[in-house]
């Protein structure tokens, strides 16, 4: 699972597309419609429009499509972290943060030392044991 961000920025991605595919999709696909009104409509025999119908199911659906990813970023950014909080309240929440970081590290010194003599200690038992062995043969 990815973090919200970068949901964020997928979401967005994706919304891009949409909108960028159902902009193509009309330019592509819509009637032709004469500038001056007096003017004969063109008819381009190569090109075969959609029907009615079918253009305006798909216009639907694209907008469907971007209300829908629409929404899910609405959701996202609902649910980042920050959202609601002043920034009194979220430099306070990351001073708290850097203080469990310090105790952390600090934490994870003294094991590291406690480790350390601990090693020193199995070492100085196994060189002991190591020596009464090789004297009492």
């Amino acid at each position: 699972m990815t973090d919200r961000l970068t949901q964020l920025q997928l979401c967005m991605d994706q919304l891009i597309d949409i909108l960028f595919s159902a902009l193509s999709y009309v330019d592509q696909n819509h009637d032709t419609v004469p500038l001056n009104p007096a003017d004969p409509k063109e008819i381009d025999p190569n090109r075969n429009p959609p029907t009615e119908f079918d253009f305006q199911s798909s216009q639907q659906e694209l907008a469907t499509d971007i209300i829908l990813k629409t929404r899910q970023i609405l959701t996202i950014i609902d649910t980042l972290p920050g959202v609601g909080v002043t920034k009194a309240e979220q430099l306070s929440t990351i001073k708290d943060l850097r203080n469990q970081l310090k105790n952390a590290e600090i934490e994870k010194s003294k094991a590291i030392d406690k480790k350390e003599k601990l090693v020193e200690l199995v070492n100085s038992l196994i060189l002991e044991v190591g020596d009464t062995i090789s004297k009492t043969r």
